[in-house]
């Protein structure tokens, strides 16, 4: 009879984490389902509002200004999300989240055609990455407790997919529907997915939960978790580097794609917002396959891979420079773009999806939410400046210049992480001869 019972226990647990069917469970089948909503939402707002924007006023600085700012909020919430993905459930967030952004994005459009718009769209995108600040260390955090350890890094790719999967849909769709129809319906299928996002998450989405003991006041023990945090990556020096390389690669790598990429579709060749999301889709059809590439091997690649990815990108960008340098027609000129970020972006899905699943699986259980937070707020701290920087260079220098000093800069950071990867191994090395 006991026996029976301890069975009936251990098959109940096993069922309460979903981690004895792999990676095909239906708890991170909702999970991914949900998130994808969101993220549709996410990306057709990121993409179209600011582009509404540039095509009001044609200036650079403003539209690097306006998507800046945006991160303003996301930045400074991030250790925040960690904290709530440790000690909240997981669904409640998420449909916080999806609820918030809904109404959000319905009232914006009342407003859209005034002389509001400007502060009403800086509103709505500082709205939309401070929700993905509490929102992301959720979903990242709830993967280890929903697939099986050795899937984590197959589930993460996954993950990373489904946000490229999106990545594509949203700029194409908002691109070409806002081309043609203008931004009404964009605005409607914003709401439309995120509340969608919510109904999933409060109808599917069961995330296993234990709440931690709390011995002190909501202050405090935010600010103990925290220093929890710092403390084990300030041992663990490898990724402290791995999270220093993210946010120098946000500053000089991303930065460039984010802001330089409308600007140079739209006004340096004179193209429509139709091209534009065409170029948008093939960035994450790229991810979409350098996700695919390691979901299809995992541990194909290891946290010393990132240097020689990163240096790859870096010559990406370097040929980008080329094209936008050499005498083309306009036309000759975006199709060479589309066939460089195409490339780039898939080894640039690579090294995230590796450096992601390094921190995760080498994180406590109880620190995953908060490490993952602090990563994406550091790798996420110099965004601004950077969309602040090519913002202002786009209306002062050509923007073949700018590609040439964006892959300069991002090859000096791989040849750094090159350098402190050879000098950890070497200190590994020393350290287990001297036992």
């Amino acid at each position: 009879m006991r026996k029976n019972n301890e069975k009936r226990l251990t098959g109940e647990k096993k069922r309460a984490t979903g981690r004895d069917a792999g990676i095909a469970t239906p708890r991170f089948a909702a999970v991914m389902a949900s998130q994808a909503l969101s993220l549709l939402g996410m990306e057709i707002l990121q993409f179209v509002l600011p582009l509404h924007l540039l095509n009001l006023t044609g200036s650079g600085a403003l539209y690097g200004g306006v998507v800046a700012t945006g991160f303003v909020p996301y930045t400074l919430l991030a250790p925040v999300g960690g904290v709530i993905a440790d000690r909240t459930r997981k669904r409640g967030v998420m449909v916080a989240v999806g609820t918030a952004l809904a109404a959000a994005m319905a009232a914006y459009l009342p407003l859209a055609g005034t002389s509001a718009v400007v502060p009403a769209t800086v509103a709505v995108l500082m709205l939309a990455f401070a929700a993905q600040a509490l929102e992301q260390p959720c979903v990242q955090s709830a993967i280890p407790h929903l697939v099986a350890p050795t899937e984590v890094e197959r589930a993460v790719a996954l993950v990373n997919q489904m946000g490229m999967l999106t990545g594509i849909g949203g700029p194409v769709v908002g691109g070409l529907a806002f081309g043609f129809f203008g931004l009404a319906p964009i605005v409607v299928a914003c709401v439309v997915c995120f509340a969608a996002s919510a109904a999933v998450a409060a109808f599917a989405v069961r995330v296993p939960y234990e709440p931690p003991a709390r011995t002190a006041g909501a202050l405090a023990t935010a600010r103990a978790d925290l220093a929890e945090a710092l403390g084990f990556l300030r041992s663990n020096p490898l990724m402290w580097r791995t999270i220093l390389g993210a946010t120098l690669v946000n500053l000089f790598g991303s930065s460039f794609f984010n802001v330089c990429s409308p600007y140079i579709v739209t006004e340096t060749l004179g193209l429509s917002n139709q091209f534009m999301g065409a170029l948008q889709g093939a960035l994450a059809a790229g991810g979409l396959v350098g996700g695919a590439v390691v979901a299809a091997a995992p541990g194909r690649f290891s946290i010393r891979s990132v240097p020689r990815l990163l240096a790859c990108v870096a010559g990406g960008i370097a040929l980008v420079a080329a094209a936008l340098a050499a005498p083309l027609p306009a036309l000759g000129t975006y199709a060479a773009l589309v066939a460089l970020y195409l490339p780039t972006m898939a080894v640039c899905m690579c090294m995230s999806v590796v450096a992601t699943s390094y921190l995760q699986m080498k994180s406590p259980g109880t620190l995953v939410g908060k490490v993952m937070a602090l990563a994406l707020m550091l790798a996420n701290f110099a965004t601004p400046l950077g969309q602040l920087g090519y913002g202002v260079a786009l209306d002062l220098v050509p923007a073949w210049a700018i590609a040439l000093t964006a892959a300069a800069a991002t090859a000096a950071v791989a040849l750094w992480l090159a350098q402190t990867a050879h000098e950890a191994q070497r200190q590994a090395g020393a350290s287990f001869s001297s036992r």
